[in-house]
């Protein structure tokens, strides 16, 4: 079972290494076949799917390296390292671009742009993103860190390597590898033997960098490592620190990241996965533990309804997942999710890793699915109890039309935002109120006082309480516990004591509770339950992207697409006032309507519930 607490760095276990070392094949590999072995090359070519890729690439040039663009977060013409971190990713896709050209075509038209491409990378003073490039070391040459960036240019330039074969010139091989092991491979067994991960942080991180590092490194190092005991050494590497990346889920599956970084994340771990799974014909697989199941799964249990996911945490309202990496899990762990099993992954060129993989045989592919289907979540709702988060769908075939996501945790899971009591709805196919989800990152969004700068990060920007004019605080204290819980046919019902997120002397007790109702067209109530021992100030708020108006002193009527939902407020013991403002932080504009409490009070109910508008 995956460890529930990140594991420290530790000497290389020599007696695992040799253990792999009799498992591993006899020569490095990566994903796909190079180029000169024809037969699944010539497949995907006549397929047609590449037809317009490879006309458009005929045109493409090489993106060139901008030191303006590098620098523009530190000589503050740019507000994040955006600009900087898209000009070298481009350049890492542009190597990919051309080598993906002349393994399709093998007519030697692109050869020469990918020795080309593959001698400008080696000639960057570079390889990370500006904002990890402290002091510029790395440009500057003074030390090495292994992150994000470095490892997806490591893994792109070992694919390169193997995928073109001997069309790359000896000389410009031997530099490459020179330039893994400068850069890559020395700073990651240096921190390890060391214990110093200043070059290489993400093997003891519990978040997406860690998976996302480790299949790049450990990717790099099958792929074009001669010595079997090295790869024996960086496949051990991966086997263990890998459980880091885990630490991140919980026992039922639920990623506090989002689904945007699920995709980032989980996708990079089954890279990791099926490069160690194929580097020793199936005898080390990180899919044994029993945690994978669960995390595969998340993607069905998180969906609201029609596709539509919460953008809790760091996702984006618009994001959906990736059905590569949902299609990889759901074959090989026999979950059964079918819209998944059957679907291919032929056309896409934006890598020469997962895309590889993917149109390539892989252990998914030949994996026989499971066609009961019998592991399909419960259609009515999702609850992930030790993360608080309740999903609650409408029952089949009936006229409600209406879906829901609720959150609980703490503030201070990855990626997280100062958001204890969130919740989005989704009427039909739009999502009508709720979390904003993420903005744009800037230089300073991810340290932690920023969360009362940027609204969309505090709760400010959220559909949760102020309580006495106070924000909720980060941290891991500040929890919502689960008082009770009530599921039936008809209605769900989640109380949480959100209490701890405010930092409010008088505050005696803040609850919400939310109760989803299947009946006719369905309905959400949220009611806030607050007690103070002086009287204090009470505000709650609705975050929308919707059109909306005011229907009557207690009503509200949001509009977006095609649909219309009635919100109605009640506060039974004091009057209450409404006033909006729009919020546009780099993201799409969202409005908040606070909803104030006209007169301190020492307790007090404000309700809030959402309904199908005729």
């Amino acid at each position: 079972m995956a460890q529930n607490k990140a594991i420290p760095i530790k000497p290389i276990d020599t007696q695992r290494v040799k253990e792999i070392e009799l498992l591993l094949v006899d020569k490095p590999a990566g994903y796909g076949d190079p180029c000169n072995r024809r037969d699944v090359w010539d497949k995907l070519l006549n397929s047609g799917a590449y037809d317009k890729f490879l006309k458009e690439t005929e045109s493409f040039s090489f993106p060139k390296f901008s030191k303006e663009d590098y620098f523009s977060l530190s000589d503050g013409s740019a507000p994040s390292s955006a600009r900087g971190l898209e000009m070298m990713r481009d350049r890492a896709k542009g190597l990919s671009r051309f080598t993906w050209a002349e393994c399709l075509e093998n007519k030697d038209r692109y050869t020469q742009k990918v020795a080309d491409g593959l001698r400008e990378l080696l000639n960057q003073s570079s390889w990370v993103s500006p904002r990890s490039d402290i002091d510029f070391k790395n440009y500057k040459d003074m030390s090495y860190t292994v992150e994000l960036t470095s490892a997806l240019y490591a893994h792109t330039i070992a694919q390169t390597l193997y995928l073109m074969g001997n069309k790359i010139d000896p000389k410009l091989r031997q530099d490459a590898m020179d330039a893994l092991y400068l850069k890559i491979f020395n700073p990651v067994i240096n921190s390890i033997q060391t214990k110093n991960t200043e070059e290489s942080k993400f093997l003891v991180m519990t978040n997406n960098w860690n998976h996302v590092c480790l299949s790049g490194v450990v990717g790099a190092a099958l792929t074009v490592i001669e010595d079997k005991t090295e790869r024996a050494i960086f496949s051990w590497i991966g086997e263990y620190y890998s459980q880091n990346g885990l630490v991140s889920f919980e026992d039922d599956g639920y990623c506090s990241e989002g689904i945007g970084y699920f995709n980032y994340g989980i996708g990079h771990f089954i890279m990791l996965r099926e490069n160690i799974w194929q580097a020793t014909n199936g005898r080390v697989d990180l899919l044994s533990d029993d945690k994978i199941k669960k995390i595969a799964l998340y993607v069905p249990n998180i969906e609201i309804i029609n596709g539509i996911y919460p953008p809790f945490s760091d996702s984006s309202f618009k994001n959906k997942p990736d059905s590569s990496i949902v299609s990889y899990l759901s074959r090989n762990l026999s979950v059964g999710l079918l819209e998944y099993d059957t679907l291919t992954f032929i056309g896409k060129t934006t890598d020469i890793r997962n895309n590889i993989m993917m149109a390539f045989p892989n252990s998914a592919s030949l994996a026989k699915p499971n066609k009961s289907d019998q592991n399909r979540v419960d259609n009515l709702r999702s609850f992930f109890a030790q993360s608080g988060v309740l999903v609650s769908r409408p029952m089949p075939n009936s006229p409600c039309r209406m879906g829901v996501a609720m959150k609980g945790g703490h503030n201070d899971e990855n990626h997280n935002h100062n958001d204890l009591g969130s919740y989005s709805v989704v009427l039909g196919r739009e999502m009508m109120a709720g979390d904003p989800g993420r903005i744009p990152y800037t230089s300073d969004i991810f340290n932690n006082k920023y969360r009362y700068t940027y609204k969309s990060i505090g709760s400010m920007g959220h559909p949760v309480p102020l309580v006495a004019s106070q924000e909720q605080q980060y941290g891991r204290e500040a929890k919502g516990i689960i008082l009770n819980t009530k599921f039936t046919e008809m209605q769900d019902e989640i109380e949480l004591d959100i209490t701890s997120a405010y930092n409010v002397q008088d505050l005696k007790q803040v609850r919400r509770m939310f109760t989803y109702s299947r009946e006719g067209e369905g309905k959400l109530m949220v009611v806030d339950d607050f007690k103070f021992s002086t009287p204090q100030n009470f505000e709650t708020a609705i975050i929308t992207r919707s059109r909306w108006s005011e229907q009557s002193n207690n009503t509200l009527l949001l509009e977006r697409g095609d649909e219309k939902m009635l919100v109605t407020i009640s506060s039974p013991n004091s009057g209450f006032s409404i006033k909006s403002e729009q919020i546009s932080e780099g993201g799409e504009p969202y409005t908040r309507i606070g909803i104030y409490l006209n007169q301190p009070m020492l307790s007090g109910r404000v309700s809030v519930s959402y309904t199908l508008h005729e």
